[in-house]
């Protein structure tokens, strides 16, 4: 039978990844690890710069914190990576790292954007630090955000100049490969200065009102999660996640939730879940935003919406709603058009 995965596995995966000894850094840091694995969203920045430094050591890899952008992949950021991954310009990036970093993780750890009239300031800082510099945090929290700019801007991902509150380090070749050459270290915060222009800069050819729909989707569920932190709102989640494919049944939820299809279904059971018209409510509930504030085909928001074809989708949708989809879209079209009236 599988065991419940914990919520920081994947990090402590991402160090074993790294080539740390997980056996030897839980000998060393025994309370550290237990909070990573059990309380990852609300571990203090102290307790993940120890970690990140004994890493460091560990590995022999200095630049462990810059590392683990290489080493975590964005879906394991769960449904935050989601938002991010649907960022249609730099400036949706930016403003979501803002605004969401703190619900992923409400540790008293922060991003900030500050635009001037030529530049934009993203910066990452720290509650209640005083006398404390952490490094490998810094370089993972900041190291992100050029390494995700690369592959969409080349040469334009990295800043005009990075601030580190942290003495200049050994590893300075490493760093420079990521923010470019204008580091400035010892300073009063930590921080990279992009010209303003980039904002607009396109990181997805998708549609930008069908990615606004998705980005209030997964922060309507992402939100209701942070407050409600209930076995349900977990469904929820991965099925808005998994949406776009085909099936997603009770076997493949329980697989994510790492959990036999036997225990999942006596879940199921004991929180009162109907799986089925769980899935059903949230697949409704996005094809009537994408009929309604999109101007997608029929055949797209069926893909959207985890339909093999729009015959299927139809049925469903009527199903849901008495009428058919091109009805529903007329009907709401008509009224957003009275209301700005």
């Amino acid at each position: 039978m599988k065991a419940e995965i914990l919520p920081g596995a994947w990090v402590l995966e991402s160090f074993r990844r790294g080539g740390v000894d997980l056996d030897a850094l839980t000998r060393q840091l025994p309370e550290d690890v237990h909070l990573m694995l059990y309380e990852m969203d609300t571990i203090l920045p102290d307790r993940i710069e120890r970690l990140l430094q004994a890493c460091a050591n560990l590995s022999g890899n200095q630049s462990f914190g810059l590392s683990m952008n290489e080493l975590v992949d964005i879906s394991m950021y769960g449904l935050f990576g989601y938002i991010l991954l649907n960022s249609g310009t730099v400036k949706d990036l930016f403003e979501t790292l803002v605004r969401y970093h703190t619900v992923h993780h409400d540790g008293g750890i922060y991003y900030k954007m500050t635009t001037q009239t030529k530049t934009v300031c993203i910066e990452f800082f720290y509650d209640n630090c005083a006398n404390f510099y952490p490094q490998q945090t810094t370089d993972w929290g900041l190291g992100f955000i050029p390494l995700y700019l690369k592959p969409f801007l080349a040469h334009q991902s990295q800043p005009l100049s990075a601030h580190f509150s942290y003495h200049s380090p050994t590893y300075l070749p490493k760093l420079q490969t990521y923010f470019g050459p204008n580091l400035e270290f010892k300073q009063k915060s930590n921080q990279l200065i992009y010209p303003r222009s980039i904002l607009n800069k396109r990181l997805s050819k998708v549609d930008l009102n069908l990615l606004k729909i998705l980005r209030n989707e997964a922060d309507r569920h992402l939100l209701a999660q942070k407050k409600e932190n209930t076995f349900l709102k977990e469904i929820k989640i991965i099925l808005f996640q998994h949406m776009s494919e085909y099936k997603t049944n009770t076997e493949d939820v329980a697989n994510i939730l790492n959990l036999s299809l036997s225990t999942f279904k006596r879940k199921l059971i004991k929180e009162g879940i109907n799986f089925k018209k769980t899935k059903e409510i949230i697949k409704n509930e996005l094809a009537q935003q994408l009929l309604s504030e999109t101007h997608i085909s029929i055949s797209n928001v069926a893909g959207k919406t985890g339909f093999k074809n729009p015959s299927s989708f139809t049925r469903f949708f009527i199903r849901c709603n008495q009428q058919k989809p091109l009805e529903y879209r007329k009907m709401t079209s008509g009224k957003k058009t009275k209301r700005a009236l």
